[in-house]
């Protein structure tokens, strides 16, 4: 008795979720190569819809929204960096300690006009150390010129492999060229076929996991930060403050740029470029949230900017 009812349970959850992937791929035109690569999508599909609705029913007061999004049908690990980083535990003294001082409540680059679009989400797996770089760069850049240039994502990618250092290399080429002048992955550096428009002297390395130092940083630029996204919620995240437990502090898989902070509902958070709220998502501020302040980095020109070293 107990069999039959678990395969009659098994048929309408498999039955549900097959309607919801016809649905899935209507909304979001996908397609796919082979009826093959279809069976393993929609495998991934039902996956990741079955995990998203298990946190949901375990986590009832949670800060975020998830629900099924263009990324449904993918593996997290194939949207984040291919690198993994360790870190040891450190504590979090500054946990409830967060204050904005002299600084704004609040802040978005994305009002000055100086953050360019969101980059493909699933396009960037392991071009995303040349995406954040590349941007960050260019940001500055429109920060102290007030013109928003794209810079070549494929230059930063040939020319800097992993797992050297990408700004020392960024900053060995002299800089980073105009979208226009390198647009295309060439699996070679081809350095000499395009003149970098701009380049930083100083790079400044957050220590000790200090997102007040963070705060007063951003007030200059935007940060390179690195963070754990190996785990469904993110993946299925559409809105709200990204605060959860699931993530780790001690394992980072991914890199985004932090162009602005705020507050909602008395959380603090981050304010990145990924998806999620019309390609951008918020991630809780001033606890070390999935390790976003292990790795943090900011560049600038020491002539031109006040940052903090």
């Amino acid at each position: 008795m107990k069999l039959i009812l678990f395969f009659i349970l098994y048929t309408v959850v498999v039955g549900d979720l097959s309607l919801e992937w016809n649905k899935f791929k209507r909304y979001y035109n996908k397609q796919y190569a082979t009826a093959t690569e279809e069976t393993e999508r929609k495998q991934i599909f039902i996956k990741n819809v079955n995990q998203m609705h298990s946190y949901q029913q375990t986590h009832p007061d949670a800060t975020f929204r998830m629900a099924i999004n263009h990324l449904a049908d993918q593996n997290i690990e194939d949207l984040v960096s291919k690198r993994e980083t360790h870190f040891q535990t450190r504590p979090v003294s500054f946990q409830n300690s967060i204050e904005l001082n002299n600084f704004p409540e609040s802040l978005d680059w994305r009002t000055k006009g100086v953050i360019s679009s969101v980059f493909p989400t699933s396009q960037i797996g392991e071009i995303d150390i040349a995406v954040v770089s590349t941007e960050l760069v260019e940001t500055l850049y429109a920060i102290e010129t007030g013109q928003l240039i794209e810079g070549s994502i494929p230059q930063v990618f040939d020319c800097c492999p992993q797992p050297i250092d990408v700004f020392n290399c960024i900053n060995n080429l002299s800089g980073i060229c105009r979208k226009n002048d390198y647009p295309d992955i060439r699996w070679r550096c081809e350095s000499n076929k395009c003149t970098p428009f701009t380049t930083f002297d100083t790079i400044n390395r957050l220590k000790d996991n200090d997102e007040n130092k963070m705060l007063a940083w951003i007030q200059v630029s935007t940060l390179w930060a690195e963070l754990d996204a190996s785990e469904v919620d993110f993946l299925m995240y559409t809105g709200g403050v990204y605060n959860t437990s699931s993530c780790s502090q001690t394992t980072v898989d991914h890199v985004v740029q932090i162009i602005g902070y705020g507050t909602e509902e008395g959380i603090p958070y981050w304010l990145c470029p990924d998806w999620g709220e019309k390609g951008y998502f918020r991630i809780a501020r001033g606890k070390n949230m999935c390790g976003i302040s292990n790795v943090v980095i900011q560049v600038a020109n020491s002539k031109k900017s006040g940052a903090n070293q």
